[in-house]
């Protein structure tokens, strides 16, 4: 396993708790810290003992998507097999068998947005918002992001969001069901907690057949994986070597 710290994974009995623990790159992934969630996914894919598990960020951002400054250093082949990895990434963090909550406590950029929009339940800090910006820099949202959102709000919103890049509001995600409550930052734990405890008070087999039951009617991965632009993604993602992200990590 990496010894790497980007990704830090903590557990108190059937709770596991995972940190995206690079605050000073608002949290956004690089290849290290991809193959660092990669394998915490891959042991709590093996966990019996947990029932539930806690997905935040360090600082005052949830996460900043994949780390730009990275990806315009690699051709056009390894930003490909990239966004392949961080898709299956996503997926998987989906098909847990545990419980999984996202508590959102700052603002989530494009595809990290994704990622915690994957998880069963979500909470956020009254100073989370969401963006979108991938449209303004010539590729679209990746991570099996269209798959997600348009399983949330509907096709037709979630283009029109990435589209126009419009920014979801705190009172936005809770009015369409993105998340079940926004608080201030100081409650966000205590939030979590509340909503952990009423979990582990149900049975984990009913849970997890749930969730198992809801995946048929879910993100259809499959189809957006196979889909033909991503042949193409790292030819425009290296096209005019402009990666500036409002708001993301530069």
């Amino acid at each position: 396993m990496s010894t790497d710290d980007s990704v830090r994974l903590d557990r108190a009995g059937r709770v596991a708790r995972v940190t995206l623990h690079r605050p000073h790159r608002r949290n956004s992934f690089d290849l290290a810290m991809l193959a660092r969630f990669e394998d915490v996914l891959h042991e709590l894919g093996r966990d019996d003992e947990t029932d539930v598990v806690v997905l935040t960020g360090a600082g005052t951002a949830f996460c900043a998507g994949t780390d730009l400054r990275e990806l315009a250093t690699l051709d056009a082949a390894a930003t490909t097999a990239v966004q392949r990895r961080t898709a299956e990434l996503v997926e998987r963090w989906y098909r847990l068998d545990q419980t999984t909550v996202t508590l959102f406590n700052g603002p989530a950029i494009g595809s990290g947005a994704v990622l915690g929009l994957a998880a069963d339940l979500r909470v956020a800090s009254d100073t989370c918002h969401f963006t979108f910006p991938e449209v303004t820099f010539g590729i679209p949202l990746t991570w099996s992001g269209m798959a997600i959102l348009a399983d949330l709000v509907g096709a037709d919103r979630a283009k029109r969001w990435l589209l126009l890049e419009e920014r979801i509001e705190p009172a936005d995600l809770v009015r369409h069901d993105l998340v079940t409550a926004c608080v201030p930052p100081d409650g966000l734990a205590a939030a979590g907690e509340r909503l952990v405890e009423r979990l582990l008070a149900t049975s984990p087999v009913a849970r997890s057949m749930t969730k198992r039951t809801a995946r048929l009617a879910g993100p259809r991965f499959d189809a957006v994986a196979t889909d033909s632009y991503l042949a193409g993604l790292g030819v425009a993602l290296r096209g005019t070597g402009d990666y500036r992200i409002r708001g993301a990590a530069r």
